[in-house]
């Protein structure tokens, strides 16, 4: 056949099978594309997340800062000494390389030494329009004596608008305004935010002063503040992002930052010395590793849409060359050569490739763009490198080969068959057989390994391989389970009363072409299963992993200790809708971690994730921390009605710890108490809106132990000299577990005259009790890995943190500590003990909905607002890792699109086949209805069998997988587990998806066939 005779041919073939035609170029360029789109993508997601990571960032992480002392010392001329710190800033930056093009333009912030004022050591501040870039409460300074203050600065030395106050060498200064912490939307102007931040004082052993934030005044008034006291200029230069910022571009940056380590140089007009903490180097590595595991996760999901792409145009293919059948037999029985037979067939499989080759590359190229407009950074520009092309030309190789297998298949055909037009299903050759066999055992093998495996790591080779072994046993097993049925129930139930089940089974034993399309579409729904499940499994993890690091819509820090920092947030929303304070503690190692939380108010405000404990809702965790009733003290003077019978080495004192609801811990002291009976009170003036009586102490003076023996009767708890009904009764009083005193206690117990105690110690003792029946063992929220036990040094034991716990629950992570963590409720916690300030941040969470009015008190208090829950969430979701695995979720929705349209045109081409079928039944009498029947069993049989597969196969992937792999960066102990278990919600909605969109196809496939089934079409068929 010469060319214009075989292009006509095949022009002529390729329309009447226009279906699987097109069929066939959709499944390759889909093949093509992904090939292009893996690499291409992974290149993307890497830049999406260095110019992300670099622009989340705090500045003084990838900025560059400095300090410039001008010489002389004096500041008569401040523009010139500012023109000089920036000349000089911008000489040290470009000694670095050609890198210091990436840094914006040097900014200034001048502030005077510290010297006495204020209660403390105060400064003065000015940078360049700073109000513009403040909330400021009043007005901005005009003249050179005029400052504004921090507004917790203000609070705390009851200094208000108008007020004067004497610093030291600087003059007196008048208040005339107040400003507020700068947010994370000044960034820009503001280089460090924490250089406009308060220092409270810290006790022993550090025992730091007081250091306000910098009173912030006009140039005037630090350029005279300078001859006195002396001053420092700060040069930053913030590090500008591009959208098309590479890694090698940061490699330049790096040498920058390197070349100002250590830096102190004479320039003209002054001295420049480094300053810098920064760690860019740190972000190259971190985005060097995120590319390599970006790489590593990409590759299981394009391999697995590539290779069910070519698994189903294999079977468009061999479906093609089954009709081309005739016309090859007609070519055999006229003589024509073998090579020239294999010209012939391969002829429109090689014209349909030519064609969908360049269609997928530009598929790929666009599907990138896409991608990186709905997923990546504004801007970015497409890259598209060389693996692309290389792996659209490895994949066009590949759908060669599948064509040649596909027409090889045809060919091999003896000459008889070809002749009929069917193929019967034939005992399979024993190569097959091997292969078949082989997989099965690559697969178990596979299997076995990563199920003995425990330790979590990046993808490997076996993650890439095993959903794709899995899907095609799936599909192998249930291609020959659906074949083997229907031959034995053909064969053992040949006259079944039920016509249509028996047409069905026999139409599937007697007819190849019915379960050819099972191993295909098994692996389709199989990876879809898989993708669906590792997109959605990683998104719940670092859903997980945000509500861990922000365990509320809003996390604030605060400067202060955790019982003011309670007692401000019960201050400012005494109804417990807004805000909750919480901390972590360490107790001496190697002893458990707590996370500290108020969680009186969890349920409201935090973010509980339903990962950590199934089934135990937030309120429900809550109630689990809580201890018994604690009564409540109310009014402006709190006593005790005593009967002493004790004979004490020191004057007995009765000492009183008392909860406030909207203020820190108070504690009273009443005494010294005398023999027999008498009435102790003390004012308490913060008590007027109600004060918790935690817990009665009895010892010396100050609260220090002395020998006691005897007893002593508590008869009732006055307020303002009148006795508390409850407050005995009802308190659940007890010895507070673990206290040094309770060995030398003989008796607590309450009778009508009171609570009594008996004491007998020679040695000097304290005795504490505590109400709320405070356990031996305080409840606690344990994490998967957290330590329960305290350290067994015993120079801790006695400490505030040396007590023991009982882990009521076990969580997959707790807020702040993830699964190290114990979370204990704060109540609890601190009832009868006071912790030192352990250099810890304290946090205030607040809702997203938090009212502004409560928005202000927290800035007034000097409260900065740290992150968000979205801002986290959002952070995880950037990582090159976290892109990458989206597109799992492309490849789930594509796999299930290209299986039912690979279903859709493999059913069409078996309908005339069907039709004949139908048609001969309709001829001796079968009802239309039983003949409808008939067709729609055999699909469901076909369809059932191959989504079940499927599921199985995807489900059992994604929970071997899961176990062994990590789907994020963010891997260090406060980081929660991956879970691996199969969501039965997700699968029984992709179950349903399935059944609607392969019932749809079954539905209109019967329909057309019986529509088409009469007795013409078996007169077409014998013509």
């Amino acid at each position: 056949m010469r060319g214009p005779a075989l292009l006509s041919t095949v022009l002529r073939g390729l329309r009447s099978r226009l279906l699987l035609s097109i069929g066939s170029v959709v499944l390759t360029a889909l093949a093509v594309g992904s090939a292009v789109l893996g690499p291409a993508f992974q290149s993307a997601v890497t830049g999406s997340f260095l110019v992300s990571r670099l622009a989340e960032a705090p500045n003084n992480l990838t900025g560059l800062s400095w300090v410039w002392t001008p010489d002389g010392g004096a500041a008569s001329d401040l523009d010139g000494v500012l023109d000089d710190a920036r000349a000089a800033a911008r000489e040290a930056t470009e000694e670095g390389g050609d890198g210091a093009a990436l840094y914006v333009e040097p900014q200034v912030f001048v502030r005077t030494q510290q010297t006495e004022g204020l209660g403390g050591l105060a400064r003065l501040g000015w940078a360049p329009g700073y109000c513009d870039h403040l909330v400021v409460e009043g007005r901005c300074p005009q003249a050179a004596d005029e400052v504004l203050l921090l507004a917790l600065d203000s609070t705390i030395t009851g200094l208000s608008i108008g007020d004067t106050s004497p610093v030291e060498g600087i003059g007196t200064v008048e208040v005339v305004g107040t400003y507020s912490a700068p947010g994370p939307e000044e960034a820009d102007y503001w280089f460090e935010s924490g250089r406009l931040s308060t220092r409270p004082p810290t006790p022993p052993p550090a025992n730091m002063p007081y250091q306000p934030a910098p009173m912030l005044a006009t140039a005037e008034a630090v350029e005279r503040a300078a001859a006195t006291v002396g001053y420092e200029v700060l040069v930053d230069r913030r590090l500008a992002v591009p959208a098309d910022l590479e890694v090698a571009d940061l490699e330049r940056v790096a040498e920058v930052a390197r070349a100002q380590e250590d830096l102190s140089a004479a320039l003209p007009g002054g001295q420049l010395v480094e300053r810098s903490i920064n760690d860019i180097d740190g972000v190259v590595d971190e985005v060097r590793d995120q590319q390599a595991t970006a790489r590593a996760s990409v590759s299981p999901a394009v391999i697995s849409l590539v290779l069910v792409a070519l698994a189903l145009l294999l079977r468009l293919l061999t479906a093609a060359a089954d009709l081309r059948m005739p016309e090859l037999a007609l070519a055999s029985l006229r003589g024509l050569p073998r090579r020239r037979m294999w010209s012939l067939g391969m002829s429109e499989p090689l014209t349909l490739l030519a064609l969908a080759v360049p269609v997928g590359g530009l598929v790929g190229v666009g599907t990138v763009l896409l991608l990186i407009e709905a997923w990546l950074v504004p801007g970015l520009p497409l890259r598209v490198p060389w693996t692309s092309l290389a792996a659209g030309g490895l994949v066009g190789l590949g759908a060669a080969t599948v064509a040649v297998a596909a027409v090889g298949l045809v060919v091999r055909i003896p000459l008889e068959d070809q002749l009929s037009g069917v193929r019967r299903p034939r005992r399979a050759r024993r190569a097959a057989v091997v292969a078949q066999l082989a997989l099965v055992a690559a697969a178990l093998a596979v299997l076995l390994s990563k199920l003995s495996s425990t330790e979590r790591g990046r993808p490997d080779v076996t993650d890439l391989v095993l959903p794709v072994l899995l899907a095609v046993v799936a599909g192998l097993g249930a291609t020959r389970l659906t074949s083997s049925l229907a031959t034995w129930w053909t064969r053992a139930v040949p006259h079944t009363r039920s016509l249509g089940s028996f047409v069905a089974v026999r139409a599937l034993s007697r007819r190849q072409e019915g379960t050819l399309v099972i191993l295909p579409v098994t692996a389709a729904i199989a990876i879809c299963v898989f993708g669906a499940g590792v997109y959605d499994s990683s998104s719940a993890w670092r859903a997980s992993v945000a509500a861990t690091r922000a365990p509320a819509a809003v996390l604030w820090t605060s400067e202060q200790s955790l019982d003011d920092t309670v007692g401000l947030t019960r201050g400012i929303d005494p109804d417990g809708e807004w805000l909750m304070a919480g901390s972590t503690i360490a107790t001496p190692q190697p002893g458990p971690v707590f996370s500290v939380l108020d969680t009186t108010r969890l349920a409201r405000v935090g973010l509980w994730n339903e990962q950590w404990t199934p089934g135990t809702s937030a309120s429900e965790v809550a109630g689990l921390l809580a201890t018994g009733p604690v009564p409540v003290v109310t009014g402006k003077r709190v006593g005790l009605d005593l009967d002493n019978r004790l004979t004490t080495e020191e004057p007995l004192v009765v000492r009183l710890r008392l909860v406030p609801p909207t203020d820190r811990p108070r504690t009273v002291f009443l005494g010294p108490v005398g023999e027999g009976r008498s009435v102790v009170s003390e004012r308490t003036p913060f008590c007027r809106d109600g004060c918790r009586l935690e817990q009665i102490t009895l010892g010396s003076a100050a609260a220090l132990p002395t020998a006691m023996d005897g007893s002593l009767t508590i008869e009732s708890v006055t307020v303002d000299r009148q006795p508390v009904a409850d407050a005995l009764t009802g308190g659940a009083w007890a010895l507070v577990p673990g206290a040094t005193g309770n060995d030398a206690v003989d008796s607590l117990r309450l009778d009508g005259a009171g609570l009594a105690v008996s004491v007998s110690s020679r040695s000097p003792v304290i005795v504490q009790i505590g109400a709320g029946d405070p356990p031996a063992r305080l409840p606690v929220v344990a994490g998967v890995d957290a330590r329960t036990e305290s350290s067994a040094d015993a120079y801790n034991a006695g400490t505030p943190l040396s007590f023991d716990v009982d882990p009521v629950l076990e969580a997959g992570s707790v807020p702040l500590l993830g699964p190290r963590g114990l979370l204990i409720d704060y109540d609890t916690f601190a009832t009868g003990r006071k912790v030192y300030d352990q250099n810890t941040e304290v946090y205030v969470m607040a809702r997203a909905d938090t009212p502004p009015s409560v928005v202000g008190a927290l800035r007034d208090a000097g409260l900065t607002e740290e992150t968000t829950y979205a801002e986290v969430k959002a952070s995880l979701d950037n990582t090159a890792y976290a892109l990458a695995l989206r597109l799992y979720a492309v490849v789930a929705a594509l796999v299930l699109l290209m299986a039912v349209a690979s279903l859709a045109v493999s059913t069409a081409v078996q309908l005339p086949a069907r039709r004949r079928d139908a048609a001969a039944l309709r001829v001796v009498g079968v009802p239309r209805r039983q003949v409808m029947g008939a067709v729609l069993r055999e699909l469901v049989l076909v369809l059932g069998g191959t989504a079940v597969a499927g599921l199985a196969a995807g489900s059992l992937a994604q929970y071997v997988v899961l176990r062994t792999v990590t789907l994020g960066y963010a891997e260090t102990l406060s980081t929660p587990a991956l879970v691996a278990a199969i969501d039965p919600w997700r699968l029984a909605f992709l179950a349903l998806v399935t059944a609607l969109l392969f019932g749809a196809v079954a539905l209109v496939s019967a329909t057309l066939t019986v529509r088409g089934a009469r007795g013409s079409t078996l007169r077409e068929s014998a013509r």
